[in-house]
């Protein structure tokens, strides 16, 4: 009984350790690796074993903008089951990063990370936290390069919590600069992010040409609304770099 008591308030309890195959994944591609589970000093339950993918997101509060960490994808990875006193499991897990994860790109990006959380009776607060990066797919990679070609350097890439994006509950604001003696500098930045497609499948790609450096989350609130400023262009995944180029020098200009 009192080895119980003591696993109750952590001491002598389970453990729990992921393991990434790689720190760092594309979007849209697979993240693989292990859950290690060590058992305690005590047998005992777990009910679930659930890994969440999170972010540090910017949230206004009184308006002032903090940062939290959001999950903005979740899976269970196994049901209930029993770890013996010493026992060793090892349960390997693959899951599908989501398009519109949040990316690792620009000299500010969101911290983002795997966190697994073990609902283990009698332990507190079981859960494990590893840093994950988290690549452009080719579709994002598209776009770079084709904003990259015309002139622009990205300067930052925040994430903010936004209704607009009910796949994540979180948009990635990509801001890009003109580069002196860019054909552009009229602009004072140009801002991309990704969304789910107006008709249904793959991505639309929203472009904001600013002559004022207006934030895009204030444009975001004018989405239902004709401001000029603001363009939004549907991709099937399978754009060159030229089409895209093409199709951003026709709003940025």
């Amino acid at each position: 009984m009192f080895d119980k008591l003591m696993a109750a308030v952590g001491i002598g309890s389970a453990r729990v350790d992921t393991l990434l195959e790689n720190d760092a994944a594309e979007a849209g591609g697979v993240l693989k690796g292990e859950v290690l589970i060590q058992g305690g000093e005590v047998s005992q339950d777990l009910d679930a074993l659930v890994l969440d993918l999170a972010s540090e997101a910017i949230k206004e509060i009184d308006d002032k903008k903090v940062r939290i960490g959001h999950a903005w994808a979740s899976t269970r990875v196994c049901g209930a089951m029993t770890i013996e006193a010493g026992e060793q499991k090892r349960i390997p897990f693959e899951l599908t990063l989501p398009l519109l994860s949040p990316l690792s790109v620009g000299r500010q990006h969101p911290k983002t990370w795997v966190a697994t959380h073990a609902d283990i009776a009698m332990a507190l607060d079981p859960r494990d936290k590893d840093p994950l990066r988290i690549r452009p797919g080719p579709v994002h990679r598209a776009a770079f390069e084709a904003m990259e070609q015309l002139g622009f350097v990205m300067t930052g890439a925040p994430l903010e919590l936004s209704r607009k994006n009910p796949a994540t509950g979180c948009l990635q604001e990509f801001e890009f600069k003109p580069t002196p003696g860019s054909r552009f500098g009229h602009l004072d930045e140009a801002e991309l992010a990704f969304l789910p497609s107006s008709g249904g499948n793959g991505l639309d790609l929203l472009v904001q040409r600013d002559t004022r450096a207006t934030r895009l989350g204030s444009l975001l609130s004018e989405m239902a609304g004709t401001d000029e400023r603001f363009y939004r262009i549907t991709l099937d995944g399978s754009e060159s770099v030229e089409a895209l180029r093409g199709r951003l020098e026709s709003v940025l200009g």
